[in-house]
């Protein structure tokens, strides 16, 4: 709630006609009164107008999750003068903060960065204040950029030989591509219009979700976020066919990523470590992956498309061990990425190695936590939409012979207000993971509502200190680590209370390819220990001992190594401004 909290702030300050700079610029519109924003937003920059594009995004959620007009007031600004710039370049739709002319340099292979990506970004924009907040204009404008790219495929195609296409699409990272084919099967989706179908094939490289369709890993030394968002697009292209490939190339990556080049974080592309030739934000060597712990692991885009990826194995399954893996990327990949001192201030790159910290995390944007205005990397317009989209994986639910069931997935105070379709209000009221219970009340709008309740039993969970109270009455239930449990009663009346306490211990997790090098964790924290160096550990959770008592203060612990020096624990997300190390070696 307080990084929440601190993104709404950061949305508020931003004054809009700067962050309109760089498309009035383009559309030659005076600009003389208005000071540009800095870094990836700078007018020199090849990627600027992405992070208000993301701005609508995050915008458009905030009204959706907690009704705020005040941020909606300001989107519907934005969007009446991107319709005035739109008019006035009057290219047959287009619109960027940038000139069709990066396009022309794309289809002449000369360098340009992202045009695709950047156009991607604008259209989902557009299509999510007109989908969640049903404003029409955007929708129009969006349907007039769709228009626009449609007749540059078509010529495209029709101009070049096919290898030329693929080569300014596919072959390098410099023309990173985004979710293009992503949006537009949902599109086809949502129209039945094939020409979207048929544009969203153009952007499907057909080695790389090929190899992925046999489940083979050749992920190591790729750049991580330029392969999430296409792999996304295959399961949005399963949606809308139910081909079965397209799922399988999800659900490979996934399983390929999780097992071999994911850390104890949940966090998936590596950093520079030892190995000299890996680069940050690549995928590193499942063999390796101990050798490639330093200070520029984990870019914070990555790990937002994964969660991504998750929630679509969890609505497709409804398999637990994808609920914890979600928590496990949420709690420890995603909180924690904010600097609490004031708005505007997030991580690109997420340290996990020996005497590192966040404030000397080294990125491609810069080191350590940006700042308000001269930041603007892509970790940035993906931080401010995750931020305002927090609640969105913590309930799921289906119906089955008329009967409905929510699945309490994530626990996180919260509401879920079911009133208009199910004539319920779930309300979670919790301090986790401080605490270790969550109570879920229900408030009903008629006498009796009928509906089946699971909650998640995490694969970290103390089964013999673990319990749940309904109405201050203890159930005998069996709580089996990495299921659903489901609730003996389905009849609710308003005021009709559940009490879950999922008690956690100590453990460790050793990383993939060295069984000697651990992380700490409590429950499905990782805990980073403040200290310089990586001692040895001794190898049973005897040398930890607790050092708060109440749910007030923050969770921390002690450690003493094999040669009886004693170091803090505390949670990665925090830790702020310490030197911290994550993995150990165990003597």
């Amino acid at each position: 709630l307080d990084g929440q909290l601190l993104n709404q702030a950061y949305l508020d300050l931003l004054p809009v006609d700067r962050l309109l700079y760089t498309y009035y610029q383009n559309a030659n519109l005076s600009v003389e009164s208005i000071e540009p924003l800095g870094g990836w937003e700078s007018p020199n920059s090849d990627i600027r107008g992405v992070f208000l594009a993301f701005y609508l995004q995050a915008s458009a959620k905030a009204y959706l999750a907690y009704n705020n007009t005040r941020q909606l007031a300001k989107a519907y600004y934005l969007v009446d003068e991107l319709y005035r710039v739109q008019q006035i370049l009057n290219e047959s739709g287009f619109l960027a903060a940038w000139p069709s002319e990066h396009l022309r340099k794309l289809e002449r292979l000369e360098k340009v960065w992202a045009p695709i990506y950047c156009y991607e970004k604008l259209l989902r924009g557009l299509s999510d204040m007109y989908t969640l907040t049903g404003l029409t204009l955007a929708g129009q404008m969006m349907h007039d950029m769709l228009e626009y790219l449609y007749t540059w495929i078509v010529h495209c195609i029709k101009t070049y030989p096919i290898s030329h296409w693929h080569t300014m699409i596919f072959s390098t990272t410099d023309y990173e591509y985004g979710g293009i084919s992503e949006f537009l099967y949902e599109q086809y989706g949502l129209t039945g219009d094939k020409r979207f179908f048929w544009m969203a094939q153009q952007f499907e490289d057909g080695h790389f979700l090929g190899a992925l369709s046999l489940n083979a890993d050749f992920l190591t030394g790729i750049h991580a976020n330029s392969h999430v968002p296409p792999v996304l697009g295959s399961g949005r292209r399963y949606a809308v066919t139910s081909e079965p490939q397209y799922r399988a190339i999800l659900e490979n990556f996934y399983s390929i990523v999780w097992n071999n080049h994911t850390y104890s974080t949940g966090g998936s592309n590596g950093g520079n470590g030892s190995v000299g030739f890996y680069q940050q934000e690549h995928y590193s060597d499942a063999n390796l992956l101990s050798q490639t712990l330093w200070n520029n692991n984990q870019e914070f885009c990555v790990q937002y498309n994964m969660l991504k990826v998750i929630r679509i194995l969890i609505e497709w399954t409804g398999q637990v061990e994808y609920a914890n893996a979600y928590e496990r990327v949420f709690v420890n990949s995603i909180w924690g990425t904010q600097d609490p001192i004031e708005p505007g201030h997030m991580l690109y790159s997420y340290p996990l190695g020996e005497n590192v910290s966040k404030p000397n995390s080294v990125s491609s944007g810069g080191i350590g936590f940006g700042s308000q205005f001269d930041s603007f990397w892509c970790c940035y317009t993906t931080a401010i939409d995750q931020w305002t989209k927090m609640s969105d994986s913590i309930y799921f639910f289906n119906e089955q012979n008329g009967v409905t069931s929510v699945y309490v997935n994530v626990f996180i105070a919260s509401e879920l207000d079911w009133r208009v379709q199910e004539h319920v209000l779930i309300r979670q009221t919790t301090a986790f993971p401080r605490e270790t219970t969550t109570i879920l009340t229900l408030i009903t709008s008629i006498d009796i509502v009928t509906l089946n309740i699971y909650l998640r039993v995490p694969s970290w969970i103390v089964t013999n200190e673990s319990w749940i109270e309904i109405n201050d009455i203890r159930q005998q239930i069996e709580l089996i680590p990495s299921t659903y449990v489901l609730l003996p009663i389905n009849h609710w009346k308003t005021n009709d209370r559940i009490m879950y306490n999922m008690a956690m211990q100590l453990h460790v997790e050793p990383i993939n390819d060295n069984p000697q090098l651990v992380s700490i964790l409590f429950g499905p924290i990782v805990l980073g220990g403040l200290t310089t160096k990586a001692k040895p550990l001794r190898r049973d959770m005897n040398f930890i001992r607790k050092l708060y008592s109440t749910i007030q203060e923050p969770i921390q612990f002690e450690a003493t190594t094999l040669d009886n020096s004693t170091f803090r624990l505390l949670p990665l997300y925090e830790i702020i401004n310490e030197t911290y190390t994550v993995y150990f070696p165990l003597g």
